[in-house]
């Protein structure tokens, strides 16, 4: 381990997408990959704000695709019935495992040590 320091977001955001333990003034430990740091907080195992740009962007693309592509289905086979769609949920839930936990903020000012984990 290495210590994190000083505890600031300019310098926080430089370790961001390794993994980090956060050490409370009260004593709680926090493990995870440290997803960004800004606006007084510590973000672990989060999307980082690209990822959620393009989460985003596909699910808004899908969407108007499945809306031009249904229309069009209308008009080509308007008599035809809905064949049974094939099972696609599975235990993937979108957001992939993360052996890390789920996603934590804590502010800034309640971090008594950051530390690197190598």
């Amino acid at each position: 381990m290495e210590p994190i320091y000083p505890l600031n977001e300019e310098y926080i955001s430089r370790f961001c997408g390794l993994p980090v333990c956060i050490v409370t003034h009260d004593g709680r430990r926090h493990v995870g990959i440290l997803t960004h740091c800004r606006n007084g907080r510590v973000m672990l195992n989060g999307q980082s704000s690209g990822q959620a740009y393009i989460d985003q962007h596909t699910s808004d693309s899908a969407s108007k695709n499945k809306k031009t592509k249904s229309k069009k289905k209308e008009k080509e086979q308007p008599l035809q019935d809905e064949l049974p769609k094939a099972q696609t949920q599975s235990y993937y839930d979108g957001y992939g495992y993360n052996p890390w936990g789920a996603a934590f903020a804590v502010d800034l000012a309640l971090i008594a040590f950051l530390f690197l984990l190598l």
